[in-house]
């Protein structure tokens, strides 16, 4: 071998070398990709949430829709927010439960909302961590419209509005909300105690974080910030009994807004 081919294949080892990373180059690009990606996640993350966000609101606005057609339909009168007491309720809850004492699809299919939305996707939040097995449907009504339990829970005796023009304050009064009973499915409508005393005979969904959404009778629907710390929210709303004491701004602006103008 000549000396010029020997020395012309060291300088292509020696390029070869020189133009490659070191432990200590790499180390550095990991770091930089590894800060970069603790940087952006936070933004995935916020990205995410919002679109679960908006979807949990398309669902309350579709439910709120399928209310508001049926009421057109029955020239103002209402379908029952209850779950299954009534024929005329938006689920059939009661009687279309499995052997573990939830909800199937027999329970919406068999309501009167069901020829209204016909998609059981919006019967659930996106936010709902349980599968469609232990827990079918988030949402509920309010108990204080419609042929509910509003006097059962404090409310007006007087006062059960089954007709539009009965509503005192439309664009305040709260249609569906996202509700977490324990009992394995949202049993009745949603209500709290209307006396101000700052009990929830209900408990309203904690997962959305920071938020608790709801619809209104006007058509409008609402992530509403609530005041409470998460900490707290997710302690007291998920407590295994119902009729929690959890006073402050909160129960007060869903007490006001479940039957506004007459509390």
């Amino acid at each position: 071998m000549s000396a010029r081919v020997t020395e012309r294949s060291f300088r292509i080892q020696r390029n070869l070398r020189t133009t490659g990373f070191s432990l200590t180059e790499l180390l550095v690009v990991v770091a930089i990709l590894a800060i970069l990606l603790a940087l952006l996640l936070p933004a995935f993350q916020a990205i995410k949430l919002a679109g679960m966000g908006t979807l949990d609101l398309n669902n309350h606005r579709q439910l709120n829709i399928g209310f508001t057609t049926y009421t057109t339909e029955q020239q103002g009168r209402f379908m029952g927010v209850d779950t299954g007491r009534f024929s005329w309720d938006w689920v059939q809850g009661q009687s279309n439960l499995n052997a573990y004492g939830n909800e199937t699809e027999l329970a919406l299919t068999k309501g009167r909302m069901w020829p209204m939305v016909g998609n059981k996707l919006a019967y659930k939040s996106p936010f709902d961590p349980f599968s469609d097995a232990q827990r079918l449907r988030t949402y509920s009504f309010n108990s204080f419209i419609s042929t509910g339990e509003g006097p059962q829970m404090g409310g007006p005796p007087t006062w059960q509005p089954n007709t539009v023009t009965k509503l005192l304050k439309p664009s305040e009064t709260v249609v569906t909300c996202c509700e977490y009973d324990h009992r394995g499915y949202n049993i009745n409508g949603f209500g709290v105690d209307m006396s101000g005393i700052g009990v929830w005979i209900d408990k309203i969904a904690p997962w959305y974080i920071g938020h608790w959404t709801f619809s209104f009778s006007d058509g409008s629907s609402l992530a509403y910030p609530h005041a409470a710390r998460q900490v707290d929210v997710d302690y007291f709303m998920t407590l295994p009994q119902n009729n929690i004491f959890f006073p402050g701004p909160d129960y007060d602006w869903v007490r006001k807004h479940l039957a506004p103008g007459l509390n």
